[in-house]
């Protein structure tokens, strides 16, 4: 008989709510929230301020993130007017510590990042959200009151909550795909392990598998994911529990480097990859057939990116090219699993200085919702998409979409939870199997999660302690530590990885050993500890996330059948 901690029985109220998503997904179309109609009594809607995510991806014809057709439609149809403010999505710390530092930050802040979010609950610049949830909310309330789990993530020390979240699906955010057709040409296998991830990485680079006479290919990419192999280098991450005590794993960072500067010494990848910062000349040497196994984020709309709009630019380049997904090799430490979607995650705080605070919680029932949710990713119907087989949107003109929807993504709603839209909020939905690059957008994505699955149950391990945004951010006076730390062990990876013989692994880590002790690296790990402790038996952890894909099998199962 398993023990019902704490931790088990938010777990437990969470996993319900999502096996009922198959019995409420048909009837959430008419779903109706009063706040929707809300006017603070007044007559007239009342105004709020809120930060919006500006990702560079708006077109000019849409015009600017805090005013264009989606801010407008918030506005007509939601129950306040919303004042947005853009926050550059590379350099949000330093958009909203002048905003806050100025007194101008917006009433409700939307950030995914903790160590962003902790440090204003810190200086007591939050709002707690306890009383205008229950004074004022329907919908979120609600939703709480199913997912305890979303509850006890959102409550700090103090006992009190300070953030808004939601239930995400809980899928593999990166994947590892391999030309098979190089493999069938080589008469090669699938590598299973670290040491034949090698061997057929050195058999691309080195034995001409395009057949051009050039030695003109890479092995693969160093990208998304190939840490998580060896068991994530996360410095705030890389701790394994004996017994209770976190130790941390030293052993992950030389192994990852030992395989790494094996490649980079041998001429297997690219040697340039140091200053690829963000990928775009590892996705172009896969699009132009020169990189044999791709590492690369694939979940949400990246799942699309790979499947339908890079998969088609790979085969216009190279008609024979074949890709298949290959499973997370064991390394010597053990087999890993990709690293997994947050499925609870923490997305918005309010500003402690708000005036309205129940116009705020009527405009988080607004987004709350089905229909807004609905609206806020696939846009109107009739308009940009239309009821599928299943019932799902499918997309009328992907051209048009790319233009007025492109910029959407979830940033106007990052709160929206996927129990609330049923099963037309799952990915999987979102594939029209009528079209043949959809189908097969599906096939693998079904492909994908057996593959997780699989590992799960056969005993594989997490790339780290936990998620890491259920990790705490250090205290102010280590914080600065702590980054410094970070960035310099960093760089001694990287000149591990491209010193040749001079600087070896071992050496490596010695000296990162010595950065850790000299930047208060003791006292960091007595954080974690004492953090730890207290909490290992409510925040989530691996059993949990683990859990949680269980329980939204049945749902994926039947999407993907």
């Amino acid at each position: 008989m398993v023990k019902m901690t704490k931790r088990n029985a938010l777990i437990a109220g969470t996993s319900l709510t999502l096996l009922a998503v198959l019995a409420a997904c048909g009837n959430n179309d008419n779903t109706n929230n009063s706040a929707q109609s809300g006017d603070s009594g007044s007559g007239k809607k009342p105004t709020i301020s809120a930060t919006v995510y500006d990702r560079g991806l708006i077109a000019a014809s849409e015009g600017t993130m805090e005013k264009n057709r989606w801010t407008k439609w918030i506005n007509e149809n939601g129950p306040t007017n919303v004042k947005f403010t853009a926050v550059p999505r590379t350099e949000s710390k330093q958009k909203l510590n002048t905003l806050f530092a100025s007194g101008s930050a917006p009433d409700l802040i939307f950030e995914f990042d903790p160590n962003i979010k902790n440090p204003l609950y810190d200086q007591k610049q939050l709002m707690p959200l306890d009383d205008m949830i229950n004074q004022y909310s329907t919908t979120y309330k609600k939703l709480l009151e199913d997912n305890p789990a979303l509850k006890s993530a959102a409550t700090k020390s103090d006992g009190k909550m300070y953030e808004f979240g939601k239930l995400n699906e809980a899928i593999p955010q990166n994947v590892i795909v391999i030309r098979q057709d190089w493999l069938d040409k080589l008469k090669l296998t699938t590598p299973k392990t670290t040491e034949e991830l090698y061997q057929v990485a050195k058999a691309f680079a080195e034995q001409d598998p395009d057949g051009n006479g050039q030695k003109d290919t890479y092995g693969l990419n160093i990208g998304p994911g190939i840490t998580d192999i060896f068991g994530g280098t996360g410095m705030n991450n890389s701790y394994v529990d004996e017994s209770g005590k976190l130790v941390r794993t030293w052993d992950n960072f030389e192994q990852y480097i030992a395989f790494a500067k094996q490649l980079y010494d041998e001429g297997i990848i690219d040697k340039d990859f140091i200053t690829d910062n963000n990928g775009a000349k590892a996705r172009q040497d896969f699009l132009n057939g020169k990189t044999g196994i791709y590492f690369v984020q694939a979940n949400t709309n990246m799942w699309n990116r790979l499947w339908i709009t890079d998969y088609a630019t790979l085969k216009a380049n190279v008609p024979r090219a074949d890709l298949e997904i290959v499973p997370n090799p064991k390394s010597p430490l053990g087999q890993y699993t990709v690293w997994i979607n947050n499925p609870v995650q923490l997305t918005a705080v309010v500003n402690r200085n708000a005036k309205d605070p129940k116009a705020i919680m009527e405009y988080v029932d607004f987004l709350s919702t089905p229909e807004t949710g609905r609206t806020l990713t696939n846009g109107i119907e009739g308009e940009h998409w239309q009821a599928g087989a299943t019932g799902c949107p499918n997309p009328i003109d992907q051209e048009k979409n790319k233009t007025e929807l492109g910029y959407l993504g979830q940033d106007y709603n990052m709160i929206f939870s996927v129990v609330s839209g049923g099963k037309c909020s799952f990915i999987a939905s979102s594939f029209n199997p009528d079209k043949p690059d959809e189908k097969l957008a599906k096939d693998k994505f079904k492909e994908n999660m057996e593959i997780l699955y699989n590992m799960i149950d056969q005993g594989a391990k997490f790339p780290g302690l936990t998620h890491v945004e259920h990790l705490p951010t250090v205290p102010q006076d280590l914080l600065v530590d702590q980054q410094n730390a970070t960035t310099e062990i960093g760089n001694l990876t990287t000149k591990a990885i491209v010193s040749g013989a001079s600087y070896t692994p071992e050496k490596a880590i010695t000296e990162m050993q010595g950065l850790w002790k000299k930047y208060n690296g003791e006292k960091i790990d007595a954080f974690y500890q004492e953090w730890y402790t207290a909490n290992k038996d409510t925040v989530l952890m691996p059993d949990d996330i683990f859990q949680i894909v269980k329980d939204q099998k049945t749902i994926q199962e039947d999407i993907l059948k």
